[in-house]
């Protein structure tokens, strides 16, 4: 049982950046830089398919940025050419143009939104994290945006030790470029919960600031008077469905509910999420799995029809499955909110 209405696809798994915490930098092995090109999604998301499932796609990688995908305005124009889907994307907005940022505007509406992840208050601290990035670009990225399009637009910051005491001065940033919400995210990748960071973990913030379960959580604060997206009617029927499907489970699985969204990466392999798509040694055989379902040879009708989703994967065995998905964690607010 897999929801169909939300994808989260890895259309780039280029990067301009050099983030320590990323699996780019923790993993750099199997690291391939490529991308998906319109002709993927001719193949397998015909018009048929679109109209039919898709309600949302969110754009944001493992590995990669979507902005530095050469197709990514064609794409969502193809998408929205069938329905009226929503877009989220996920960027850190470096290095673009002017025209480019112009461009992407003219294909959103007010349905839509682009998340810049920026973790500074100016181009020195948003490179102790965000290294390699480019202020000004992103600064005149986001002016070029909101100057073409309704979409709403999130400044979405990790909490560091860098930036903790600086939360107010960001927010007046955010408030002063015109953003819609400051999206302020509790990380978990730090030395408390994963002693591999250290025990002078330099970006590890106060204990406040830090993820208490094993996955982020996030506050939204409201800039102007847009509305945050509510929970979708496909969300809210799939989440009263799974309710009932797994009460008897361990586990609840947000690919069934479709919050979380099914995981194409930028290889073009179908993942139920990205959570298992990322290239850490605890996934080692959804790598494998993926490589099975590779939509570049089979198409994505053929994938979801094969009976390993309503057998072995309905056992959720995995590490990942069990630590992000069981039933202790997913509430309402949870599966359908994030």
């Amino acid at each position: 049982m897999l929801a169909l209405w939300h994808w989260h696809i890895e259309i780039s798994s280029k990067c301009t950046l050099h983030c320590p915490r990323c699996a780019r930098q923790e993993v750099p092995e199997g690291l391939k830089n490529t991308e998906l090109d319109l002709a993927f999604f001719h193949k397998n998301f015909p018009p048929a398919f679109i109209e039919q499932h898709v309600r949302k796609i969110t754009f944001c990688g493992d590995d990669g940025d979507p902005i530095y995908a050469h197709n990514l305005v064609d794409v969502i124009k193809y998408f929205k050419q069938w329905a009226e889907v929503e877009i989220v994307i996920v960027t850190n907005g470096s290095y673009r143009s002017k025209a480019w940022w112009r461009q992407l505007g003219q294909v959103l509406d007010h349905r839509d939104t682009v998340h810049f992840s920026i973790d500074g208050f100016d181009n020195a601290s948003n490179n102790l994290y965000r290294v390699n990035s480019d202020w000004d670009s992103i600064m005149d990225g986001i002016e070029a945006l909101r100057s073409e399009t309704q979409a709403r637009l999130v400044w979405a910051t990790i909490v560091f030790d860098f930036n903790q005491d600086h939360l107010n001065k960001i927010e007046r940033h955010a408030r002063g470029r015109g953003f819609d919400f400051l999206q302020i995210t509790r990380s978990t990748k730090f030395a408390q919960v994963y002693p591999i960071y250290g025990p002078n973990d330099s970006l590890q913030p106060r204990a406040e600031w830090i993820a208490p379960g094993h996955r982020f959580d996030r506050e939204v604060i409201p800039l102007d008077r847009k509305s945050w997206p509510t929970a979708h009617t496909d969300n809210l029927a799939a989440w009263d469905k799974a309710q009932q499907h797994y009460k008897d489970s361990a586990v609840l699985p947000l690919c069934a509910i479709g919050n979380k969204g099914l995981f194409i990466n930028s290889q073009g392999h179908f993942f139920p999420c990205c959570w298992v798509a990322n290239r850490y040694s605890h996934n080692a055989e959804w790598i494998e799995r993926g490589r099975q379902f590779d939509l570049n040879q089979i198409t994505l009708f053929d994938v979801l029809k094969h009976n390993f989703w309503t057998e072995e994967f309905q056992t959720f065995r995995w590490q990942e499955c069990q630590n992000k998905c069981s039933q202790g964690v997913v509430n309402d607010k949870y599966a359908t909110e994030w």
